[in-house]
């Protein structure tokens, strides 16, 4: 009885060494070199222990920056300067051509010429230019000497388009 009973435990032993054998092979076959493939395994190439060639650096690709787009002037010389000049500044006996200091204020180019006293303006420094000075009152005397004197918007208006650049717009 003792015979039969070993017997029963070397085949119950022997199926347990079966299933463990073909676990271990599904588990050693499962665990390879993932993403390599087969031939890999066999040759050797791929190997973890030698040191894998040198690769291209990442480069990541330029930043292309927006080209920055200028803002148009907001003072217009033609439409928002060269009225008041025409009102209150270049009328006869003032400063037109051949008149008051030889400023002439009747175009573009006289008036970014100047006069006697240096330029009328110098781009971009509203607040320093002598028409500025001049027509604020802060230096006198201040102009236009025989009429009504120019209000803030307007004074605003020449320091502006100073400021912007003093373009012919």
């Amino acid at each position: 009885m003792i015979n039969l009973n070993l017997n029963r435990f070397y085949s119950v032993l022997l199926i347990i060494f079966s299933i463990s054998l073909l676990l271990t092979a599904g588990f050693i076959t499962g665990c390879g070199d993932e993403g390599d493939p087969v031939t890999d395994m066999v040759s050797g190439d791929g190997d973890k222990t030698t040191e894998p060639e040198p690769t291209e650096p990442v480069v990541d690709p330029p930043v292309v920056e927006e080209p920055e787009v200028p803002e148009e002037p907001k003072v217009s010389f033609k439409d928002d300067v060269m009225p008041i000049l025409a009102e209150s500044c270049a009328t006869a006996n003032c400063h037109v051509a051949g008149h008051f200091t030889n400023l002439d204020l009747s175009t573009y180019d006289t008036f970014k010429k100047g006069g006697d006293r240096g330029p009328a303006f110098v781009a971009g420094d509203g607040k320093g230019s002598l028409v500025v000075k001049r027509i604020d009152g802060s230096q006198p005397p201040q102009m236009p000497p025989n009429g009504p004197p120019l209000n803030g918007e307007q004074i605003q208006l020449f320091i502006d388009w100073i400021n912007e650049g003093a373009e012919n717009n």
